[in-house]
């Protein structure tokens, strides 16, 4: 595995110890230095070929990079150097590249994310006992240090302490909410921080490196963590060149009126082109969500006319973004495009209230390149009844019913994420094709009305359906505190209940979804990094990631 080191800098030279490039050798992966540089084409095109990153020990970081005055005593810093690893570490770690942070990498990667620093521990932290910068070799071990339990760092060594060399001034002070610590000295001395997102992000304050050239069996398998996590990274890597990643919903059109354009990053949004490339996500499916409204003729009429505006807006940002996305209507356009270089966007519509009363606005929407319709959101309507309605039809209305069998004649998937049971029910009794919940969890797991219980979940699967299964917090865990881990574990429960076939995933991203480990399109290896730690197959994850939808959107396709 081709592990990055960013290097140190000193006489205009970009360089780097030898026990850097020795222990990571000696862990079974390949170093390459990454000179210092702040040409971001430059850093991208070395960073698209490394599988991990070790940030290397060295001087103390500039204090306004933290927001705080220069400490009088701090004179060892070089600000190019700092600029050049916290850019090198944003655009890694965007990509979900494993890291590791030694000493000053440690302290690099804290101030990356927002956290801040103990300037000089001697001046700053006088009532310590502890030498951090040692006089002794540094393969010499000096002091303890405490480790959580449960933590990386833990499951390495399989104890509650370990002695550590020790070589620093500057230490983590406040850290960064992205991480947490896992191991302190005596003094209170941060020693060790990861990632609060389960992802493949560590940092220690002393260094492994040299202990580990010296037959550390610890220290070695700390490096060996890196190497082993790029290993995995670099298979997640080369999956997503092969196969079709689908993320079946996000509402990201209701951030148009802001005057986002999706070629850019934004920070408004969970999902854009940026964000997908760096995710190395083929597909979303975009939607047009209305809210559910009155049910006259003159409302209707405006959910129909405002749904096409979205349609007609989603289109617009492609044909904008030409060179780099396109929207599809099939999925040999999926097929071309991934070829091509470029992302996708298939259309979907949420909320069959666009439809209102005429049964002809479902051809309409056929002809403009919906590829599903969720029949209802949050309320009841001339459809069906919702899973947050008041039952009036008691399940499908008899307009609904043509509905369906409308969308089966036009090749349009029949969603039904948002329906109450017995609308789906009646769905999948009258359907001729196979149905999608397009960004719903499971009940059995989480209780809540928008989740599929295990009945209709093998009903849906019983004709070749899918269930989607949905970043949103609320829908994974019951007090709301989900992480990647719990969205997992809904996809688990779907494949131990009624097979790997049926199942796919529906972020819900610039709705309500995102979780810590999943909280945009940018993260989204994590998922497969996820599912390969789980035991899945190459050939599972593809179905996982876009192959059940695609099977699916084969066997609805009409041509009109």
């Amino acid at each position: 595995m081709i592990i990055g080191l960013s290097v140190n800098h000193k006489d205009g030279t970009s360089r780097i110890t030898d026990a850097y490039v020795n222990a990571v050798v000696k862990a079974g992966g390949s170093p390459v230095l990454i000179p210092l540089t702040t040409d971001q084409s430059v850093l991208e095109e070395i960073i698209n070929h490394i599988d991990g990153l070790l940030l290397s020990g060295g001087g103390d970081i500039y204090a306004p990079l933290f927001n705080e005055e220069l400490h009088p005593t701090v004179t060892d810093y070089d600000l190019e150097r700092d600029r050049y690893e916290i850019e090198l570490v944003r655009m890694t770690a965007a990509r979900q590249i494993p890291i590791m942070g030694i000493c000053r990498g440690q302290q690099l990667l804290n101030v990356a994310f927002g956290g801040n620093l103990i300037q000089d521990i001697p001046a700053q932290l006088p009532a310590s006992n502890i030498r951090h910068s040692q006089e002794e070799e540094r393969e010499i071990a000096t002091h303890a240090v405490h480790i959580a339990p449960h933590s990386t760092l833990h499951k390495l060594s399989g104890g509650k302490s370990i002695k550590v060399n020790s070589f620093h001034h500057q230490a983590i002070k406040v850290v960064a909410p992205e991480f947490e610590v896992i191991a302190e000295a005596d003094d209170g001395v941060i020693e060790a921080i990861e990632s609060a997102e389960s992802k493949a992000i560590l940092g220690v304050q002393w260094h492994p490196e040299n202990m580990a050239m010296a037959g550390d069996q610890f220290m070695i398998d700390t490096i060996k963590y890196l190497v082993n996590e790029a290993d995995l990274f670099n298979k997640a890597k080369a999956l997503h060149k092969k196969i079709y990643t689908i993320d079946s919903h996000c509402d990201t059109p209701m951030f148009f009126p802001q005057g986002i354009d999706i070629g850019k990053k934004n920070k408004q949004t969970k999902v854009d082109i940026p964000k997908m490339q760096e995710g190395m996500l083929d597909a979303v499916f975009m939607v047009a969500y209305l809210p559910q409204g009155a049910r006259t003729a003159a409302a209707s009429q405006k959910a129909f006319d405002k749904a096409v505006s979205i349609i007609n807006q989603i289109k617009q940002q492609a044909e904008k973004n030409k060179d780099l996305v396109a929207v599809a209507n099939s999925v040999e356009e999926l097929k071309k495009n991934k070829a091509e270089g470029k992302k996708t966007i298939f259309i979907g519509i949420e909320n069959g209230y666009a439809i209102g009363k005429d049964i002809r606005n479902v051809e309409h929407f056929a002809r403009m390149g919906v590829k599903y319709i969720t029949l209802s959101h949050n309320g009841d309507n001339d459809i069906c009844d919702s899973n947050r309605g008041n039952r009036e039809h008691k399940g499908l209305s008899e307009f609904g019913r043509e509905v369906v069998h409308e969308m089966n004649r036009l090749g349009i998937m029949v969603d039904i994420s948002h329906t109450s049971e017995k609308t789906s029910f009646d769905v999948l009794e009258i359907s001729q094709y196979p149905v999608i919940a397009s960004h719903s969890s499971v009940k059995a797991l989480c209780n809540h009305p928008r989740n599929i219980s295990d009945k209709l979940m093998k009903a849906i699967a019983a004709k070749g359906g899918l269930i989607q299964i949905c970043f949103y917090k609320g829908f994974l865990k019951k007090d709301g505190q989900a992480k990647l881990k719990d969205a997992i574990d809904h996809i688990d429960y779907v494949v131990k209940t009624v097979g790997v076939d049926y199942v796919g995933i529906g972020t819900d991203f610039d709705g309500d979804g995102g979780i810590p480990g999943a909280q945009n399109a940018s993260e989204a290896p994590q998922i497969t990094l996820e599912l390969l730690r789980r035991g899945y197959s190459d050939e599972d994850i593809a179905k996982i990631w876009g192959g059940n939808l695609i099977r699916v959107m084969e066997a609805v396709k009409k041509e009109i």
